[in-house]
């Protein structure tokens, strides 16, 4: 079950130029369906053409569909949200998502898109981030995706979360970004798989078996030199000594 509260953060001063912001950068699903709409309204012709790479007017139902039936799992999508002064959720200035190829799989597809009023601000970079935390925490290890090659603003961004272009020659670069398995540095591992108690354990036998060896060594030597004893008395009893 997709639980948004988990993951759900405030992101403030994402960048301090040209304006500071209060942000909320959290997952999004189905409640999101007119933020979708209202965010799209927002985008001038030349930014939806760069996201769709054609004319786009609206969001048909369909897309809208699409759009807000993130789960978490297959569909795995981030909203940035503006708050007021009091931590309430305002406008909504962007949104990122990875749509798996195929159920289950460990590619999907990436594509973001910023409201024009807060280009500039940091924002999609802050949002491919935790998307991309998601993902990896999901089982994603490659995301594609496609850019129009004057969408210079976009093509930085791919470089920036380690994407590696491949250039069509129509005009569309397209991009795959390897994703490695998270490492979560708090996380402890068990007593027994304790790096120091595993060496510590080696060092406990590998002093026991020493002493072993020292015990054994010391015990021969003595017999050996109770055997020179013996040897050496009856040289002395002999008749021809």
């Amino acid at each position: 079950m997709y639980e948004p509260h988990l993951v759900e953060h405030e992101t403030n001063h994402i960048n301090p130029a040209p304006q500071a912001l209060n942000l909320r950068i959290r997952p999004s699903g189905a409640a999101d369906r007119e933020r979708l709409k209202a965010c799209f309204g927002a985008l001038s012709p030349e930014s939806r053409r760069l996201r769709f790479f054609a004319s786009k007017p609206n969001l048909n139902d369909a897309e809208l569909d699409l759009f807000s039936n993130a789960d978490g799992w297959d569909h795995i999508a981030v909203a940035a949200v503006r708050l007021d002064d009091q931590g309430r959720e305002t406008e909504t200035l962007g949104f990122a998502r990875c749509i798996r190829l195929a159920p289950g799989g460990d590619c999907a597809e990436f594509s973001i898109t910023v409201a024009d009023a807060a280009h500039g601000q940091g924002i999609g970079t802050a949002m491919s981030r935790q998307l991309l935390e998601l993902a990896r925490a999901a089982g994603v290890r490659h995301l594609r995706f496609e850019v129009l090659a004057e969408n210079t603003p976009m093509r930085k961004l791919a470089l920036a979360i380690g994407g590696k272009p491949d250039w069509t020659g129509d005009g569309i670069v397209e991009y795959d970004c390897e994703l490695l398995p998270s490492v979560n540095p708090h996380r402890s591992l068990p007593w027994f798989a304790s790096p120091h108690r595993l060496l510590s354990a080696y060092v406990d036998l590998w002093l026991a078996s020493l002493d072993r060896g020292l015990h054994a060594a010391r015990t021969a030597q003595q017999g050996f030199a109770h055997w020179l004893d013996q040897v050496g008395g009856l040289d002395q009893d002999s008749p021809d000594a």
